[in-house]
């Protein structure tokens, strides 16, 4: 939908407020800001030819301007400066006008697309904002106080007020923090983007976890604008590369595949700093020219100590022992000492890459941007719906990666839930399966690939760990669909079912049995299997998407 031109026009006393709105509109929604108090600056020092202004020489130099033309010199000074981008720009503001007929004039230039907002706060309020100003920082108190008493005696300021009779929208900016001023004046132009519209494609896992959503991701990550992630670093998602395939513990998988994408960590990521940097650093996330990365200032950051606790009692649920479950639950705990230096805005090492994520969201669907939300583990391993305690420390469903990205679930459009052909576990005391478990040796036999092989392939990335394997669980696939009710089904490591899978590049060449598999998914979930992965190359996945 195209744009609607808007000259927004500013009034209001001195310190109402008006050059923070105008500084909040140019940087958040890309204004085109005409300071009146810099054109006078200009006339006037042309004026002088180098000599020193009397106190209220600008003051002057605005009633004479507004007396010997009508007030039109604001709107001469607008066209001059926006000329040769008014075609093409939108969005303008004018801080400010100070009289009713500068804003007649701008209403007879152009008409409908002509605003007038008007700024109002007490008499205490306004003296106290204009003392704070930075300007009179080397000034003692009785030279501020004089500037003020002179500021408000000129006759065009002691008038301002009578401008909000004329106004098409006046704000109480006493009663407003800078923040609420600008989404009520955005929200008035309808510049605010709609809570309703999908933009947000979502990855999870729908068993235990290394289902092989990083080569999903990667594979579907050139068509967004953004790629998101939560959870911690205990998860290694593997995207196939050549010369050495790509591991990502934090960044999202498709951070190399597309790397114009701008980097989200949300403030439910549980953070290694040092693991980090060493990803930003592989993957040349940062240059001098432009910044992707992005960290939620209320991400959580793991210590030493949240992982050497974790390393005392890892065998007894077969944790990765990287500490996310201890800085998980003292986020928690610390909150009672009203305590907050285990976040990440307070970490120095990662303070070039800290911001609102939630601001950065809201822009990208202001301007239709497509994300891309990864999610870690799998559904089965929710700390609330997976088989307790052999559980992760968060909930791994879609709505729990939702919460920790601040993400509504409006913004949806796709829920891609990753599920693997053969569930796996990490060996040890990590829990049972809901399905028969059996061995490599078997899954081998069937599909006609190396035992050994299998093995060294089924150690866990982050601690070379054996994983364990079992039957296909329609149980927890139908569990996994109810928990995230999702769009579309990506369904992996078909190989395992047999070797010849490797070379099919459509989905007819895929062996019979895989393909009644795929049928009887379906019919169980009610979705399309639209993403299926064949094993581990450039050409890994058959991609029966009608979306992208």
């Amino acid at each position: 939908m195209a744009q609607r031109k808007i000259i927004l026009l500013l009034s209001g006393e001195i310190a109402a407020g008006k050059s923070t709105l105008s500084k909040g509109l140019e940087n958040t929604f890309a204004f085109k800001v005409l300071k009146t108090r810099e054109v006078l600056k200009e006339i006037g020092n042309k004026k002088l030819s180098g000599k020193k202004p009397e106190r209220n020489f600008f003051q002057k130099l605005g009633e004479s301007l507004d007396s010997s033309g009508g007030g039109k010199w604001v709107l001469d000074n607008f066209n001059e400066s926006f000329s040769k981008t008014f075609s093409e720009h939108n969005l303008y503001v004018v801080d400010s006008v100070r009289i009713l007929k500068q804003i007649e004039c701008f209403r007879k230039a152009y008409s409908y697309s002509v605003f007038h907002i008007h700024l109002v706060a007490s008499k205490k309020i306004l003296e106290r904002r204009f003392y704070q100003r930075n300007e009179f920082e080397s000034l003692t108190q009785q030279e501020s106080e004089q500037k003020y008493i002179a500021a408000k005696k000129d006759k065009t300021e002691a008038q301002v007020n009578t401008l909000e009779e004329e106004a098409d929208l006046v704000i109480d900016s006493e009663r407003c923090t800078k923040e609420d001023v600008l989404i009520r004046v955005a929200s008035f132009f309808k510049l605010l983007a709609p809570t309703k519209n999908e933009l947000v494609d979502v990855i999870v896992g729908g068993q235990f976890g290394s289902e092989g959503k990083g080569q999903i991701a990667g594979h579907i990550a050139p068509f967004y604008d953004c790629l998101m992630r939560v959870g911690g670093p205990n998860a290694g998602h593997t995207v196939y590369e050549e010369p050495a395939k790509h591991v990502f513990h934090l960044l999202p998988s498709g951070t190399w595949r597309n790397q114009n994408a701008k980097i989200l960590l949300g403030p439910g990521t549980v953070i290694n700093a040092n693991k980090l940097l060493e990803e930003i650093a592989k993957y040349k996330v940062e240059d001098e020219f432009s910044r992707r990365l992005f960290i939620d200032e209320n991400a959580i950051i793991i210590s030493e100590n949240d992982i050497s606790e974790e390393e005392k009692v890892k065998k007894t649920i077969g944790s990765t022992a990287q500490g996310v479950g201890y800085a998980t639950s003292n986020n928690i705990l610390a909150r009672l000492n009203a305590d907050d230096k285990h976040k990440a805005k307070y970490n120095n090492k990662l303070k070039p890459f800290i911001g609102n994520t939630a601001q950065i969201l809201e822009d990208m669907y202001r301007n239709n941007k497509k994300i891309l939300l990864e999610g870690t583990q799998g559904s089965g391993l929710s700390l609330h719906h997976g088989i307790y305690p052999y559980v992760t420390s968060r909930d791994t469903s879609v709505s729990g990666c939702l919460s920790e990205a601040g993400i509504s679930p409006k913004r949806v459009n796709k829920i891609i839930m990753v599920t693997r052909t053969y569930p796996i576990r990490v060996g040890g005391t990590s829990g049972t399966f809901v399905s028969q478990e059996i061995d490599m040796e078997t899954v081998a036999k069937r599909s006609g690939k190396n035992a050994e092989e299998l093995i060294q392939k089924e150690k866990t990335t982050t601690t070379k760990i054996d994983r364990r394997i079992a039957e296909f669980s329609w149980e927890m696939f139908r569990r996994g669909c109810e928990l995230n009710s999702p769009t579309d089904i990506a369904l992996t490591f078909t190989d395992y079912i047999s070797i010849k899978n490797e070379k099919a590049r459509r989905y007819d060449q895929l062996t019979s049995e895989t393909r009644q598999l795929i049928e009887e998914i379906e019919r169980c979930s009610g979705v399309k299997v639209s993403l299926i992965g064949i094993g581990f190359d450039y050409r890994a996945i058959i991609d029966r998407r009608n979306w992208k």
